[in-house]
Formats: C-alpha cells, sequence, structure tokens
C-alpha cells in the first residue's frame, strides 16, 4: 500500500487570473451593473468592498467565492476568480468563472479584448500514512534524517520542494511556464500539500462574440497536477523511471 493515498486527495483552492490590457471604468454604476448581471448569470455576492484602484466581491454560499477586479498599473486591469476552500468540485468552479467572466464582457464591452497573461492555480492535499515531509525527505528522495544534524541538531517540523518550469509548449499547445510546490502542510503534518500554478505567458486576443474559456485553462492544470504531478510525487528518484 502506498504511503500517500492518491484516493485522499481534497481540493483546498481555485484561482483563476486574466491580466487585461487597459483600463476598465471604476465608476460605481459600473460595479452595480456588474453585480446585477453577475446576479442574472445566478450569481449573488453578499459583501463588496471598495478600493481606489478597484473592488473585491465575496460570497460565503454555497461555496466561498471571490471576484476581484483592479488596476494594478498603468494600462493593465486584473480580473481574479478565487476559490478558498470550496465545497465544490472544478466543474462548477468553472461555470462560476464563466459567468463571471461573461459578466465583465457584457458589463465592459470592447470590440476585443487582449489577455496579457492567463494564471490558473489549484491546491491539492494529499493524507500520508507518515509525517508527510519524511515521506518527500527518505523516500521519494531517498535521504536520511541525520542529514539534518548540521543545522545545529535543531527539529525540523516540514519542508517540501519547489520547481519552476519555463515556458513550454508541448503537441503545439499554448507555451505555459509551470510552478509547483510540494511540502508538508503544517497544521496537519500526515497531509502533502500542493500546489499547481500554470500561466500563459502569450498574448491572446478575445474578439467580440468570443469567450474568456475559463474551464480549458483550469481542466489543463487540474489534468497536469492530477497526473504528471502525482506521478512525480509517488515514483522513487532511485526506481530508474
Amino acid at each position: 500500500m502506498s504511503i500517500i493515498n492518491r484516493n485522499s486527495k481534497t481540493t483546498s483552492y481555485f484561482s483563476l487570473q486574466y491580466l487585461l490590457a487597459g483600463v476598465w471604468n471604476p465608476e460605481r454604476i459600473k460595479t452595480v451593473e456588474f453585480e446585477k448581471a453577475l446576479l442574472e448569470s445566478g450569481l449573488d455576492f453578499s459583501q463588496i468592498n471598495v478600493a481606489e484602484k478597484g473592488f473585491t466581491l465575496n460570497r460565503s454560499q454555497p461555496s466561498q467565492l471571490q471576484v476581484k477586479i483592479e488596476s494594478p498599473g498603468p494600462q493593465v486591469t486584473t480580473l481574479q476568480v478565487i476559490s478558498q476552500n470550496p465545497q465544490y468540485d472544478l466543474g462548477m468552479f468553472c461555470r462560476d468563472a464563466e459567468a463571471v467572466t461573461e459578466s465583465f464582457q457584457r458589463t465592459w464591452p470592447a470590440d476585443h479584448y487582449q489577455i496579457l497573461t492567463m494564471t490558473g492555480k489549484i491546491h491539492h492535499l494529499y493524507s500520508s500514512q507518515t509525517h508527510a515531509f519524511k515521506y518527500l525527505w527518505e523516500n521519494r528522495l531517498g535521504q536520511v534524517s541525520s542529514d539534518f544534524q548540521a543545522l545545529g541538531r535543531r527539529p525540523v517540523a516540514g519542508g517540501g520542494l519547489r520547481l519552476l518550469m519555463p515556458p513550454h509548449s508541448v503537441e503545439g499547445a499554448a507555451p505555459v511556464s509551470i510552478e509547483l510546490r510540494i511540502e508538508s502542510f503544517l497544521r496537519e503534518t500526515n497531509k502533502l500539500f500542493v500546489e499547481t500554478v500554470f500561466t500563459w505567458p502569450r498574448p491572446q486576443v478575445i474578439n467580440k462574440g468570443e469567450t474568456f474559456e475559463p474551464q480549458q485553462a483550469m481542466e489543463a492544470v487540474e489534468q497536469f497536477a492530477a497526473n504528471e504531478v502525482w506521478n512525480f510525487i509517488s515514483e522513487r528518484l532511485d526506481s530508474g523511471q
């Protein structure tokens, strides 16, 4: 039996962010129109926080959802959809993200939208039969616990790996850079925390009548995390694979 249980996977975070060229209209009347468009799409937000260069909408039921629109710099706008500790699956998050992007297009219509970068992020947790860092260090990396004596014989409560993969295209798909964090979950040390981040750096244009297609992006992140990342976690470096 594997020390890390693949079937124990739970999702603790979804997010999708678009960096758009251009400036959006921050007038209150437009944010009200945006909220109305969201409500017509089935998304009801109970709280709005307005700042000088943006605003944030928050919802707690039926699953936590946050929508942020802001202008972080000259001539750029970010549109971000976040679900912390989601009580639903990826499919429902993508449905909400589609409603957000379509409502954005209805509220701030344009002949085309230029997406400078797009970033999707997912957090997974896996259960382990032992301390998750012990598994990473000894079972996955083939190291020994005595290595840490060089650090002054201090106890090591946790740790992990961080991997950065530069933009790369596979089988003709759009180039994507990938960042991974694989580490012990400090609040529950028998859980392994995995963060998978995809960033599409190549600008793309969404023409009038087209959609942002958030589901396609998020499913790419999920599939990579559930397959390639899992294979990396579960295979020993000295296994010859």
